[in-house]
This record gives structure tokens, sequence and C-alpha cells, in this order.
């Protein structure tokens, strides 16, 4: 018997059993949609998480006062000193900003001049805040995307108003730094702007961590040059706290997916075991007519490998749908990659060929005589 005769025969098995087939591939396709719905929306969270980490700073170092005050000039000047990199003054707070009726909460934020070169603010819309804004303390702020979407998309040029206070709105940027992880949207204003606003001075210094060097380091120097009466913190446990948060989440997930794909395959192995007991006189004339072990071995093998293979198309299908569908659900931008398609289908096809090992071994271990004697 040739490889084509096998081949043609396996195909011939899965055709003229067409219910059985289709249950066989629907419940091997289940578990690898169930995988890879996992893998796409594991990512994509992993990479929200990234991103509102961003939102805050992940190579900054944040220098306060111990005791919660405000900073002086004497203070930024000192800490930028010792740091020996970009600094930049900060203060936030909470609020609710309005524009033409239509209020959302945001997080009221200002920076001092140094704030592009600190926090490298990408801008969709507009401009940035300008030198001149900084000096004459302009009543101009810039908002994120997300905020800018919840007030209607079109808000450039148009007059914001905030703390009792109308403010032209002159840019708008992907993502603004943030003091917390937060879903509202973001403001940012110059630092003299938020003073005169709400007779607050800056509370916090960013300091950007050379690309070379560790937050964790600088912010030693920072402690040890200024002493005790301020402090420093770093994202480093909170981003580690995150990541792992999100990889255990991916991994538990994973395992109940690979169960559900192990049940699939286990469902292979019971269909081509129910088929060699039906076919037992088939194979036995297979044998009679010059066929060896390992050919019948072949052709059960080759009928697992088609059931997987149809198993991980559908699956594919299948998951395809259910990534948009979740991705929808939950606002997460999930997408399904071919990197992570691939070893996904190449592993329903080794599962399928090793559930469909004790079948065929059974059929080619099958007597002549044995085979023959069954009605």
């Amino acid at each position: 018997m040739r490889l084509t005769d096998a081949v043609q025969m396996a195909l011939g098995t899965l055709r003229s059993h067409a219910g059985r087939t289709l249950l066989t591939i629907l419940g091997l396709g289940v578990g690898v949609a169930a995988v890879l719905t996992v893998l796409a929306l594991g990512a994509a969270g992993e990479a929200q998480v990234e991103v509102e980490i961003g939102r805050m700073g992940v190579n900054c170092v944040w220098v306060s006062r111990a005791d919660g005050g405000c900073l002086t000039e004497a203070d930024v000047e000192n800490a930028a000193g010792a740091a020996g990199t970009s600094a930049c003054a900060g203060a936030a707070r909470a609020g609710v900003v309005v524009l033409d009726g239509e209020a959302a909460a945001a997080q009221l934020t200002a920076y001092d001049a140094s704030m592009q070169a600190v926090h490298d603010v990408q801008l969709i819309r507009g401009r940035g805040l300008s030198a001149a804004d900084h000096d004459g303390r302009n009543p101009v702020c810039l908002l994120d995307a997300a905020l800018a979407a919840e007030l209607g998309g079109d808000v450039l040029g148009r007059r914001l108003l905030l703390g009792g206070r109308l403010m032209t709105i002159v840019g708008v940027a992907q993502t603004l730094p943030a003091s917390a992880i937060s879903t509202g949207g973001v403001v940012a204003m110059p630092l003299g702007t938020y003073e005169d606003t709400f007779g607050e001075t800056a509370r916090e210094l960013t300091l950007k961590v050379p690309a070379d060097g560790d937050a964790a380091l600088l912010a030693e120097a920072v402690r040890a040059a200024l002493g005790g009466d301020f402090r420093t913190r770093t994202l480093q446990q909170e981003i580690s706290a995150a990541r792992s948060i999100v990889r255990i989440f991916v991994t538990v997930l994973m395992c109940v997916a690979g169960v559900c794909m192990a049940t699939g395959g286990v469902g292979v192995m019971n269909v081509l075991l129910l088929s060699v007991r039906e076919r037992q006189r088939e194979i036995g004339l297979l044998k009679a007519l010059g066929a060896t072990a390992g050919q019948v071995c072949l052709l059960f093998l080759l009928e697992a490998v088609g059931y997987a293979a149809l198993g991980g198309v559908s699956g594919l299908a299948l998951g395809a749908g259910l990534i948009a569908l979740c991705g929808a659900w939950t606002g997460v931008p999930a997408a399904l990659t071919w990197r992570q398609a691939a070893p996904v289908m190449l592993l329903a096809a080794a599962l399928g060929l090793l559930f469909g090992v004790i079948p065929a071994l059974r059929a080619a271990r099958l007597q002549v005589v044995d085979a023959l004697r069954q009605h």
C-alpha cells in the first residue's frame, strides 16, 4: 500500500462518517480556540498594562518632601543638581472639567517648562505648551486622547472650564503623564497657571532616568544628597507586580485552555478506538492482501492527523471570532497573530498524532485470523 493510497483511504473514512468527524474536530477546535483566545487577550492585556504604566513614567524617579509640603525653587535646583539629569516640577489633583455643558472627571496636572524633555509627550493634534505659555502663565491646556474623545473629539481651540477658570485647549496628546493609574482622562497645564488657579505650587519633582541608568540607583543617590527631609519613589515594584499579576492570570487560563485541548485529543483517541473495533474485518482484509502492520498503523495515524488538522483550522476560525468578541466586550484591543497561531496549530497536530498512537498500534497488532473472524 502506497502512501497516496493510505492518504486517500484516511480521507475517505473521514468523509464517510461526516457527523462523527464534525463532532470530533469541533471538540478539538474548541480547545484550540480557547488557547488562542487566552494568548491573544493575555498579550493585549499586558500591552494595556504597559500603556497605563507608561502614562505614569516607567523610567522616572519622583522626589517630594517627606512632610508632603510644597517644593521651593531651591529644592528643585538641589534635587536636579544631585541627580545630574533632566528634571520637571509638577503638581496634580483630581477634578471635574466642563466643555459646553459636558462634564467629565479628570486628573488636573501641571508641569514646568521641562515637561517635554522629561515626559516626551506625543501630540496628535495642535501644539504643546510653549515657553511663552509657561513664562506668561497663560490659561492654556493639553488633553489626552481619552478625555478628548469623552468630550466629543473636536476640542482643539475650544475653552474648557476647570477650577472656576476657562482655559483654551491648544493640543491633544496620545497620553499624558498621570499621578496614578486611572481610567479617567488627563489635563495638563503650565505650572504657573495651576498655581494661579488653585493657589498651590509644585509638590513633586520628576527626574528622567538616562537610557543606560538605573532608577533605583538614581533614587538612592538623590536621597543621599538631599537628606531625610525628602523621599523618593520609583515604579519598579509596581511594574513588576502588574506584570506578574497579568502573567499569573494568563498562566491559569492557559492551564484551563490546555485541559480543553487535551479533552479534544482524548475525543480523537476515543473515535479512533471505536473505528478500529468497527473496521476489524477491513483491517484483516488489508493484511490478507499484503498490507504490513506498519502500513495499517500509518493509516490510522493519518486519520488522527486529519482530525487534528481539521480541528486546528476550525479552532483558528473560532478563536478569531472569540478574540474579536471578547476584545470588543472588554475594551482590550486584542488581535490574533501568526506568531501565536502557528505554534498552537502545530501543537494541535502533535496532540492528534499523540492520541492516535494507541488506536494505530491496536489496529496494527490485530491478527488476520482474529480480524476476519469478526462479523
